[in-house]
Order: C-alpha cells, then structure tokens, then sequence
C-alpha cells in the first residue's frame, strides 16, 4: 500500500481533513506518522528492525556515527583486502583506561575493541578549540548532529582505511509523500509495506494522544498490542523453528 493511500485512508477514518491539503499532501498528518512509526520501532525487536550500516573510516578516525540507531548488537572492521572481522566491545570507561594518552600519541593499528559513546557536548556551544588537547573530544559530535546521531569509538585508531559494519536496532525510514507536477515521490517503511493498516492505528494512537482523549487512545493502545503480540510470535517461530533441544 502506498503511503499516499495510507496517510488518506488516516484521514478519512479520523475525519481530519485539516491534516492534508486539497491534492492530499501532508498538512500535519506525518507528525502523527512518525510519531506512531517511531512507537512501533521500539515496541520491536525482530529482524526486521535490526540493520547493517557499513561505512569506510581513513587513518585515526576513531568515531563512527550514523543517524537512525537504536542499539548495537555487533559491530566488525574489515579491509578490501580481507574480510570483516569482529571487534570486541568495552566499555568507554575500559577503553579509555586502555588509551590514557592523548590521541595524537596513541600507536595506530588494525581495530579490536568499539564501545558505545555519548556524541553530545556540555554546554551545546562548546567548540573544538575548547578541547583540542583532550582525548575525549574525539568522541563527542559539535554542532546539531548529536542530536540526531548515535555512534561509536573503535580502538587503536586505524592504521589505513577500514570499512566498519555497525550491526544493530535501527529506526524506521521516516515516511513521506509529495506530490510535484502531479507525479508522487514516496518512501516506505517495514510498517507502511507489511502493516498499513496498524500503521495507521499508531498515527491514530498519537492523535488520540496528543487530543487528551483518554479513552480513545486506550482502545487503540489495545488494537495495536493484540496486532504486535502477533507479530512478535512469528518472529519467535521464526528464530526456532529448527531448534529442537536447549543450548548450553
């Protein structure tokens, strides 16, 4: 189903015609969307919210972010000459112990360890001369970015180029559609294409939500939980179909 469709199928069930424009573009209905995509994603954890986002770091890069991360399951390095191999993970604390000195004294090297890093300055405005000298500043992102992004330190600082794999929960794609010369551009979502009509109980939800409606956003919490208990069944099945005695 297209997102189009989805997002009048929404307005036509809530009678909010307000949310979309004439040509049914978005006039406030995507914030009811993201906010329901969003509340799916995190009631998931099956493999359709679990993601590979693969990226190639130079020399002495340490800090790897990406917009869209939830959580990291597993994260490798790995060269176009050689493949990718697992880095063990540390905490940032552990890590830092390992390397006391400054960046710039630190012996590059292939990466074997990662730890997940908080990317936000205190306060917000801090700029990098503030910090030139400090290891840590290499694990903080300056400017708006922090908000968006998560991300991660791997340790010794690559010797060369390297392709990182963060394996991990990911946000979904955020939905939308335009309309231009009457020829739409959309996006799709795990949601938008295996579950509309849930996708709309969400955006449904929020607006119920966000409208105080007590009773209203009860009856669609509960719709929307019969609908995930469900799916979290066949991602159960799913992952032990073969098993057929306990591991240990």
């Amino acid at each position: 189903m297209e997102y189009k469709d989805i997002r009048k199928k929404f307005v036509e069930l809530s009678g909010r015609y307000d949310l979309v424009n004439p040509d049914w573009t978005d006039n406030g209905a995507d914030f009811f969307f993201d906010a329901g995509q969003k509340m799916l994603d995190m009631m998931q954890d099956s493999k359709k919210m679990q993601a590979k986002n693969i990226q190639l770091v130079t020399a002495g890069t340490i800090l790897v972010k990406t917009a869209g991360l939830r959580s990291i399951i597993e994260v490798k390095v790995g060269t176009t000459t050689a493949g990718l191999v697992p880095l063990e993970r540390k905490t940032l604390s552990e890590l830092k112990g390992y390397y006391e000195k400054e960046l710039s004294d630190v012996d590059q090297g292939e990466p074997a360890y990662f730890a997940p890093t908080s990317l936000r300055p205190y306060p917000d405005a801090t700029t990098a001369l503030a910090w030139a000298s400090y290891y840590d500043a290499d694990d903080v992102t300056l400017g708006d970015a922090h908000y968006t992004y998560e991300g991660l330190i791997i340790m010794p600082p690559p010797d060369g180029s390297y392709y990182v794999s963060i394996y991990g929960l990911y946000y979904s794609p955020t939905l939308a559609a335009t309309c231009a010369s009457g020829v739409w551009t959309q996006t799709k979502s795990f949601w938008s294409e295996l579950f509309p009509a849930l996708l709309i109980q969400a955006a449904m939800y929020q607006l119920e939500v966000f409208y105080r409606n007590a009773d209203g956003a009860k009856d669609w919490d509960m719709a929307i939980g019969k609908t995930m208990t469900q799916i979290d069944f066949d991602a159960a099945h799913g992952e032990s179909v073969d098993i057929n005695q306990m591991q240990g």
